[in-house]
């Protein structure tokens, strides 16, 4: 005949009290559930703070003060280009309506270790009448720098065939700049978007030397 089994005294205590246990670890698992879930509410908000969308400002017109350059010898000049840019105040469409365009104009010195310097930017009519200069004093772009101009939708003063004419130079050989015109036009729920690139030139027009 066997004994009477004996349990170790802690298996009796939660025997005895199990509800109460089963209540506690409960609690202590929802407790550790709502701190785990806070931790990680944070952290995705500290996420999302850095991750916001923060949009571009409107355009302001570039200080050219902080672009300006001192003069360079014309001997000390080892590469210099006239570029010309097409641009678009407006393009027809439906029997000859104009669908007016802004320009976003930019020249950008894509060379990685050497500036540039833009001499002159300077914006004609379709009739090739000079406009408006943009840039008549020397200045300095540095490696992959960009400098940009706007021609409002609402200036029509160029016409479908304006264009930029730029005249650029370097004291080294470089890496030629990319200069170019994006033109956006929106009427109604339609939109269009298109890029010119710039052409070199085999002169500038006198009014750029």
């Amino acid at each position: 005949m066997t004994g009477k089994q004996e349990y170790p005294g802690w298996f009796l205590w939660l025997w005895e009290r199990g509800f109460l246990v089963a209540i506690a670890v409960g609690l202590a698992l929802t407790v550790a559930v709502l701190v785990l879930a806070y931790y990680l509410d944070q952290r995705l908000d500290g996420i999302e703070r850095k991750l916001t969308y923060e949009p571009p400002g409107r355009y302001e017109a570039p200080d050219l003060d902080a672009y300006a350059a001192a003069e360079i010898a014309p001997q000390a000049v080892a590469v210099e280009r006239a570029v010309y840019v097409p641009i678009y105040s407006h393009v027809y469409y439906q029997h000859g309506r104009p669908y007016s365009l802004a320009a976003t104009f930019s020249i950008r010195n894509k060379d990685v270790q050497r500036p540039i310097c833009v001499r002159s930017v300077r914006y004609y009519d379709t009739s090739g009448k000079p406009v408006k200069t943009h840039v008549d004093r020397l200045l300095r772009l540095d490696p992959l720098e960009t400098i940009e101009f706007l021609v409002d939708a609402r200036d029509t003063t160029g016409g479908s065939g304006a264009n930029f004419i730029v005249q650029w130079l370097a004291t080294e050989p470089v890496d030629e700049p990319v200069i170019e015109a994006v033109m956006v036009g929106t009427v109604g729920t339609q939109g269009i978007c298109f890029r010119s690139s710039g052409k070199a030139l085999a002169s500038a027009p006198a009014e750029n030397r």
